[in-house]
């Protein structure tokens, strides 16, 4: 017994500090102490200045190489794809308009902020290293599988390869994550004060997204939510952490690789989908919903995973 309360006091000093940060960020913005304005410029910090400065930076500091970790990023990537299709046929059932946003929403997870921050609360530098390679590869096949999305149910507008590939080539976060490996590879040697002023920049970012997260959070959502909303936050939140889980078992992935695949699948649903849903002519009700309903559940669902994960494969 004192083995399972410990394993379960782990869990939760892993993914409870994260939900409680996105509960504050909730309390501020309701009373006025972050404004809407204050939120969409501190987002638009993070995804171009902090975040890539953490990702580069612990990259760059830690033992992580992309040689000894293709066990871990092959399995998350096998896993994702896997669940393409899955939330493609959950999804059948609804009305072609509500099709997207659940597709979206059932596979589209929130690794850059909630996915990290978990990672790092778990296992330190080590862990955020790891949980920052496999994000940079299923964030490439998010955008893919958002091109896929595009040309089935755009109602609005047309996706194409060659701004895609522009997509990925600037976005920061895998920009960063690039750079971070080939400095590494090259044996680059960057003086303690970039080191320094990149460890300042990096150590706001995850407070600061949260906040933001939580400050963006409608909870008034869920008593409008339907059932597709439902269906697709659980479908997030359980079916996908089982998949990616599974297929890291297949790959005899060890404690922490198997740790950090299970932090990253069981991420809520991103902010991201919500903007797909817009632009592919979906409802965005739904999406905002299926994001409120993943967020409040997933400390639930993440927690269980991880102290089940520990219990039985220790």
């Amino acid at each position: 017994m004192d083995t399972i309360a410990a394993t379960f006091s782990f869990a939760l000093s892993v993914t409870a500090p994260i939900f409680l940060t996105l509960l504050v960020g909730y309390g501020l913005a309701r009373v006025n102490l972050l404004s809407e304005s204050f939120v969409d410029d501190a987002s638009k910090l993070v995804f171009l200045v902090t975040l890539p400065a953490l990702l580069f930076f612990n990259i760059f500091g830690s033992d992580a190489r992309l040689g000894d970790e293709w066990p871990l990023l092959l399995a998350g990537l096998i896993g994702t794809v896997l669940t393409v299709p899955l939330a493609w046929l959950a999804a059948r059932p609804l009305e072609h308009g509500d099709r997207s946003a659940f597709i979206q929403g059932a596979f589209r997870g929130n690794l850059g902020i909630i996915g990290l921050a978990w990672a790092a609360n778990a296992y330190g530098q080590s862990g955020l290293a790891q949980a920052a390679l496999l994000m940079a590869v299923i964030t490439i096949f998010y955008n893919i599988a958002a091109v896929a999305l595009f040309a089935v149910y755009s109602q609005k507008a047309k996706f194409s390869w060659k701004k895609l590939g522009k997509d990925i080539l600037r976005n920061p976060l895998i920009v960063a994550i690039v750079l971070a490996l080939v400095a590494k590879a090259v044996g680059l040697r960057l003086p303690e004060m970039i080191v320094q002023t990149g460890d300042y920049l990096a150590s706001v970012t995850l407070p600061l997204a949260l906040l933001c997260i939580g400050a963006s959070l409608d909870l008034s959502m869920l008593r409008r939510s339907s059932f597709g909303a439902f269906a697709a936050s659980a479908f997030k939140l359980l079916v996908v952490p089982v998949v990616l889980v599974g297929v890291g078992l297949l790959f005899q992935l060890d404690g922490q690789a198997l740790a950090i695949l299970l932090l990253l699948a069981a991420a809520p649903t991103a902010s991201a989908s919500f903007i797909m849903a817009r632009a592919l002519g979906g409802n965005s009700q739904l999406a905002a919903n299926i994001i409120a309903i993943s967020t409040l559940f997933s400390i639930v669902t993440a927690s269980l995973g991880l102290a089940l994960l520990k219990v039985y494969l220790p």
